[in-house]
């Protein structure tokens, strides 16, 4: 995995396992880009922000896991604590995120997963 295009932070800041975090990696660097791209993007990195709840605790800047509301865990360096919607939705509220994520395992322990009872017992294909 490639290091982060942002700059690390001043003072090191240690953030609990569990906490609603984001993450970022790059996924495909600058001069692999295509060659059609504009010549501004070409110069830049290709880089996927992931949120999600620290698996385990770790410091600001430093390389980490997340598990995402879709039970998928991906690793990249930890750039903020309770990030906010770009959209400006205003802060998360973490507790909100747990009970989506026990809702759906409830769902999912309780008859096979959503598609299966979505599509009357079938799985989607």
């Amino acid at each position: 995995m490639a290091d982060s295009p942002r700059d690390p932070p001043i003072a090191s800041v240690h953030v609990p396992e569990g906490e609603w975090v984001e993450i970022e990696r790059v996924v495909l660097r600058a001069p692999a880009r295509a060659r059609n791209v504009p010549p501004d993007t070409a110069l830049t990195d290709f880089v996927a922000r992931v949120r999600g709840f620290l698996v385990a605790g770790a410091d600001l800047g430093s390389n980490a896991t997340v598990r995402t509301l879709l039970d998928r865990e991906v690793g990249g360096r930890l750039v903020e604590i309770n990030p906010r919607n770009p959209a400006n939705f205003g802060d998360p509220v973490p507790a909100l995120l747990r009970l989506g994520l026990e809702a759906r395992h409830s769902l999912d322990e309780g008859g096979g997963s959503t598609d299966a009872r979505r599509s009357g017992g079938r799985p989607r294909r």
